[in-house]
């Protein structure tokens, strides 16, 4: 049985985009660089928000798969938080001003620490954050400070 690959999404802003024959190969702002293959069949659309976080050095959600293959590209949203709650001991539950639902911080997160607390120093300061979230449970993947 094959085992899966693991993949972790990141929000970063694309510095550069380099396109060639076999697709486009982003460079990232922290200098890391990934490739997006151009018969993926969400070539245009990965492309276009590529494109998009360039040109307003907003963040992107970038999930990377095997080597610097860029397995995913999703669209970042920002928010000011209102509400961070411990629900239970597998996660804390967190609401935005300008989002419906209930957003979810789960603990076993590699990075929950660092998450919370860029959370928790938004919601005292009154402050946006950048945030990625898997569908359909609303799982905060990742945030950063606007």
């Amino acid at each position: 049985m094959a085992e899966a690959v693991t993949t972790i999404t990141k929000l970063l802003v694309v510095r550069e985009i380099q396109e060639d024959e076999s697709g486009a190969t982003l460079i990232f702002q922290n200098s890391c660089h990934g490739q997006l293959g151009l018969h993926d069949p969400n070539y245009a659309l990965h492309l276009r928000l590529a494109r998009r976080s360039q040109e307003r050095q907003h963040p992107i959600g970038v999930s990377f798969g095997e080597r610097h293959a860029i397995a995913e590209l999703n669209r970042a949203d920002n928010d000011v938080p209102t509400e961070i709650s411990d629900e239970n001991s597998h996660f804390v539950q967190v609401l935005f001003q300008g989002h419906d639902g209930v957003f979810r911080l789960k603990s076993d997160h590699p990075e929950a620490t660092r998450l919370r607390s860029l959370l928790e120093a938004a919601l005292r300061q009154k402050g946006q954050l950048w945030f990625i979230a898997q569908h359909p449970d609303l799982t905060l993947v990742d945030v950063q400070p606007c």
